[in-house]
């Protein structure tokens, strides 16, 4: 090694690793909100969330208007825009506040007189009651969203989003859109024990619910999930240690298939014409959700995920703040595009491959700092599976993800406030990247080695834009801000392309962070990091 000048240099960034000291090439320890799936191999910011709403919003003047009389009455009561600090991360913060009381009846023909009134302001809370913990992406070109205290919503493919049910039986644990042989289409949803039907596109005002056939169907296991999927040409709900059925010719069954004892069913995914039932005995353990991208993908206990296929059981991946996701929290970024084998003589398609390339996971209960939607896969054949936190969020759950025409949704609880937030592809997100620890080489005992500068290699800086360099060293205390060579705490020169700031510190492992401020939709672009030291 050089007596000086020796360099310790970066110019590769391509997702999470499994060691916080190597990795594949261009791993990193963390980052979150970086865009590393682009065509060029950089440091960049990716997409910022927003709130549904947020702006030409329409909150309803809902009028619940429940028929309603029974003898037991509960009163339901319930009652963010990021701001960085020094660079770290981003916190949401709105407090929306609002109470329901409401008698249910064993024969409610409950709902919402949806009279919509624009409104211009820039306070969406007054939209969402509870956390939607199922979407329904429907054919009749509205997106469902179903709560956990029995609220329906409907967004419409402009993004305006009604209140247009209450449920008085409260908590909803599934949905989903199923038909019959008749050629009508429904929307079903499920609270502990009754299942609920709406045909589509049926009444606006949603006085058609559980209309005809016997609904609602009150023989469901009380239980805490009734995730509901489509299967094998049939509705699958589970339904605690057993799954429910409603075919396609209308039929129901509570009782369709007996799991083992002791395991009670979560999550539900198609594959081959197959339904493959994940499922739990301790909720702190089991299958918490399941996907079919590129490689079929469960998250399982607190944080892990494993490929599954019914022959083989791979760790994938442990996150790196641990935490879960609920049965709804997962998503293809690519809409699956279906394809089915049929042959001449056959009376239905025998087979069917779904196409995903890159899953999305809503994690939440994890360490401070890393909570959000998380991707694995690859977008192309020659790019390697990684691990991205995509968006940072930092709440107390995340209930749902859903993929509307290419726009990624996500419902989220922060202590009493609720809301769903989408991909907003008009502003940019703060970055943050974290290299993997790099220990100094070997020395003489006498000698101690000394980082000095780093020097950032970069695309031209957007003016407004600005980059910060911070370290730690020896894996103690606090990442410490470095400063130019002008003494600023951020490099902010408009169309600068090398910025250097200044370490001057001892120790034998080295850890680089940097902070990428952007403008707008304009971020900054990091082609080479290096670290010169003695």
């Amino acid at each position: 090694m050089a007596d000086q000048n020796s360099i310790y240099e970066i110019s590769s960034f391509t997702g999470l690793s499994d060691y916080e000291d190597r990795g594949i090439k261009g791993a990193f320890k963390f980052a979150s909100n970086l865009d590393v799936r682009k065509a060029v191999d950089s440091l960049s910011c990716g997409q910022a969330l927003i709130d549904e709403g947020l702006h030409g919003s329409r909150s309803p003047s809902s009028s619940i208007s429940p028929s309603v009389s029974v003898s037991s009455s509960p009163s339901l009561s319930m009652s963010s825009s990021p701001s960085p600090s020094t660079g770290e991360s981003p916190s949401p913060s709105t407090t929306p506040s609002v109470s329901v009381s409401l008698s249910p009846s064993n024969t409610p023909s409950s709902s919402i007189s949806p009279s919509p009134s624009p409104s211009g302001g820039a306070n969406v809370s007054t939209v969402y009651q509870d956390l939607v913990r199922t979407f329904v992406v429907s054919t009749d070109g509205f997106t469902y969203e179903f709560g956990s205290t029995g609220y329906i919503y409907r967004r419409d493919a402009d993004g305006i989003v009604q209140i247009v049910y209450k449920d008085p039986y409260g908590e909803i644990k599934g949905a989903a859109e199923w038909y019959d042989d008749s050629g009508k289409t429904y929307l079903f949803w499920a609270t502990d024990t009754r299942l609920n039907r709406k045909q589509l596109p049926g009444l606006s005002n949603f006085n058609d619910v559980n209309v005809g056939d016997n609904y609602p169907k009150q023989n469901l296991k009380s239980n805490v999930h009734h995730t509901m999927a489509l299967s094998g040409g049939s509705l699958l709900i589970c339904n605690g240690s057993w799954m429910a059925l409603v075919g396609y010719d209308g039929s129901f069954t509570n009782e369709a298939v007996d799991l083992i004892p002791g395991n009670y069913s979560k999550t539900i995914v198609e594959r081959n014409g197959r339904a493959i039932i994940g499922t739990y005995q301790d909720e702190a353990t089991g299958v918490n959700a399941s996907i079919d991208s590129e490689v079929p993908l469960s998250q399982v206990g607190d944080g892990d995920i494993y490929y599954t296929d019914m022959n083989n059981s791979i760790p994938v991946k442990k996150l790196p703040g641990g935490g879960k996701c609920n049965p709804g929290g997962v998503v293809n970024l690519v809409n699956q595009a279906t394809y089915f084998e049929w042959e001449q003589n056959a009376l239905s398609w025998i087979d069917k491959q779904a196409v995903g390339n890159l899953a999305l996971f809503g994690i939440y209960n994890a360490s401070v700092g890393k909570s959000g939607i998380y991707s694995y896969g690859r977008l192309n054949k020659n790019k390697q599976f990684v691990l991205n936190l995509e968006y940072l969020l930092d709440v107390d759950e995340i209930g749902a993800l859903a993929n509307v025409g290419g726009v990624i949704l996500a419902s989220y609880r922060d202590g009493s406030t609720f809301g769903v937030k989408r991909v907003d592809t008009t502003t940019k997100a703060q970055g943050v990247w974290e290299g993997l620890d790099w220990k100094a080489p070997t020395k003489l005992n006498e000698q101690i080695t000394v980082f000095k500068t780093v020097e950032i290699f970069m695309k031209p800086l957007p003016d407004g834009a600005n980059i910060e360099f911070w370290y730690r060293m020896n894996k103690t205390g606090d990442f410490v801000r470095a400063r130019t060579a002008a003494g600023e705490t951020a490099y902010t020169i408009p169309g600068g392309k090398k910025a250097t700031f200044s370490v001057q510190a001892q120790g034998d492992i080295y850890e680089p962070r940097i902070v990428m401020n952007p403008i707008a939709n304009t971020s900054p672009e990091i082609y080479r990091i290096r670290t010169y030291f003695a």
